[in-house]
């Protein structure tokens, strides 16, 4: 009987222990940050940056694979910036898109919105987080940005992950992410500057 209680005790504690480890102090579940680029910021620079037109089908897209089943996408993290400079008129309002698309790049959720309250950070590129509704992923999932012409996105071109992508919303094609490079006939394979966060 001695032996079942410490044995009880044990247990009980062991999974406090793990599900506390999940949480922050608030009690809100710990962010993860799921992320295909190098994480170098040196090379977040606008002048390597792209931009789609309005009418474009395009979409700067990135395939993550979540760390475990079960694993909630919550947010969207995203550098880019519209041009804005702190002291002047801000930029003609513009709609990006937002779509997180299954590992068929079936769509599960759409997201259009003004680019200004995202992207409107004075003179740099911005770091911005678009909060979606809790979706759980068991397989592996695209977020997909159409810049539509209002938005610079950041790229990346240290350690190239293949995870990115120019995503054809008419035609259902992916293919590679790159960019094209001044004095050079060969366009430059890169990361967008796109993660995704959960828990």
């Amino acid at each position: 009987m001695k032996k079942t209680i410490l044995l009880l005790a044990a247990v009980c504690f062991m999974t406090f222990i793990l599900i506390d480890s999940c949480f922050a102090a608030d009690g809100t579940a710990t962010e993860e940050v799921l992320v295909q680029d190098s994480g170098n910021a040196t090379s977040f620079t606008i002048s390597g940056s792209v931009r789609t037109s309005v009418l474009s089908p395009l979409a700067e897209t990135v395939k993550f694979t979540p760390p475990r089943p079960g694993w909630t996408l919550e947010k969207v993290e995203i550098v880019g910036w519209d041009g804005y400079i702190e002291g002047e008129p801000l930029p003609e309002e513009q709609i990006i898109c937002l779509e997180i698309r299954d590992e068929n790049l079936n769509l599960l959720y759409r997201f259009t919105d003004s680019q200004l309250p995202y992207f409107s950070a004075p003179g740099k590129l911005g770091i911005t987080d678009i909060e979606i509704p809790s979706m759980t992923m068991n397989g592996d999932f695209y977020i997909c940005f159409y810049d539509r012409g209002a938005v610079r996105l950041g790229v990346d071109w240290n350690e190239v992950s293949g995870n990115s992508y120019h995503f054809n919303t008419l035609t259902g094609e992916l293919r590679p992410a790159e960019i094209a490079v001044e004095d050079s006939d060969d366009p430059l394979p890169v990361n967008w500057l796109i993660r995704a966060i959960g828990h």
